[in-house]
Order: C-alpha cells, then structure tokens, then sequence
C-alpha cells in the first residue's frame, strides 16, 4: 500500500474521474500529489490491513497474485450528521431511528 502521509489534513481533497488506463478502483485521480508530500510504501502481508482516515491518499499497484484483494470503508457518525457527496445515500441507521429520512438505509438484495 502507498499513502502520502498527513495528506488527510488537507480535508477534502478535488479528484477527476480517471482515465479508463489508469486502472483505478474507485475512479479518483488526485492531480500532483506530490505537492502533498513524500508517497510511503508500507507492504502488507497476507491477512493484514490498514486502518486509515478516508481521506488519506492511498493506493496500491495492481493485484498480480492469484489470491484475492478485498477492500472496505466503513464511516462512522450520529444519525443527526448531514453527510454530503452522495455518501447518506448509502448509509445504513444501525439504532434508532431517522425522523429526517436524510440516511438512504438501502435494503438487502433479495436471497436467490
């Protein structure tokens, strides 16, 4: 894994969607990173993982390997949190309730 150490102090930072060769997962392209500082390569091994705020630039080369890479971002708030970017549309209420309706709280996909 690659990450520009304190880069998650610059808040939100703007991206454009990458370009189809780029290859990139959540189609994000920060331009000039290195204005953010030094990149860092820490290498995980197998069954080992990063905690990290998610808006410290990050990224990996590609997966050569015949195992499988999995990913995941879980975000943390209080149901009375207003989120932005789209992102409420995927947050689930995990206790009480939501009077505002602003969280998505998606339903399961049906059982096949």
């Amino acid at each position: 894994m690659r990450f520009v150490a304190g880069s998650h102090r610059h808040g939100h930072l703007p991206y454009r969607e990458s370009d189809e060769e780029e290859h990139n997962v959540l189609d994000q392209t920060v331009e000039d990173v290195g204005r953010l500082g030094v990149p860092v390569d820490v290498e995980l091994k197998a069954g080992e993982m990063s905690i990290h705020s998610d808006l410290l630039l990050h990224s990996s080369k590609a997966n050569l390997s015949s195992r499988r890479r999995c990913g995941i971002t879980l975000r943390y708030c209080a149901a009375d949190v207003r989120a932005y970017l789209e992102w409420n549309g995927k947050g689930v209420v995990i206790r009480g309730g939501d009077p505002s309706g602003h969280w998505g709280n998606p339903g399961r996909p049906a059982a096949e």
